[in-house]
């Protein structure tokens, strides 16, 4: 039995990377572009499973009781669930609407949820950066979905 928080956590993490890199080596590989679409996924499950081991092998803190614990207070975890949804509308929505205006629905979402009051530099950042990004993926010939907008 995993009696420490931290090896519990890693071995979850491992897990999840081990399913993430099972995925990514699936992924379909593009011979016309000069950087397949697999090297980020791939280094990223890579990542994640050196992470996780490393954690698993860290000492845990000398005490275990209240005083170290992480305490996590109501309106933190609702606002930490709150972003997970938003996230994970983000995948559904993002091969959808496509590339900038999930993005820019998401930066701008996720910013006014974290208390973020300047709303006119709110949409001036949500709406440039994913064009920016977009851009910057088109110059290195990545594709990124365009949905609703079909002049890009």
């Amino acid at each position: 039995m995993i009696k420490s928080k931290n090896k519990l956590a890693a071995t979850i993490i491992f897990v999840i990377s081990i399913v993430y890199m099972f995925f990514a080596i699936r992924l379909p590989a593009y011979d016309l572009v000069p950087v397949d679409s697999d090297v980020v996924p791939y280094v990223l499950g890579v990542l994640l499973l050196i992470l996780s081991i490393i954690l698993f092998f860290e000492k845990d803190p000398k005490s275990e009781d209240e005083e170290g614990a992480i305490k996590i207070d109501k309106s933190a975890l609702k606002m930490l669930t709150f972003i997970a949804v938003i996230f994970i509308l983000y995948a559904i929505l993002f091969e959808v609407l496509g590339f900038i205006v999930s993005s820019t629905l998401f930066i701008f979402v996720s910013s006014l949820a974290l208390g973020y009051k300047k709303t006119m530099v709110n949409v001036i950042v949500s709406i440039t950066t994913p064009i920016v990004f977009y851009y910057i993926f088109d110059l290195l010939q990545i594709s990124l979905p365009k949905g609703i907008l079909p002049f890009l």
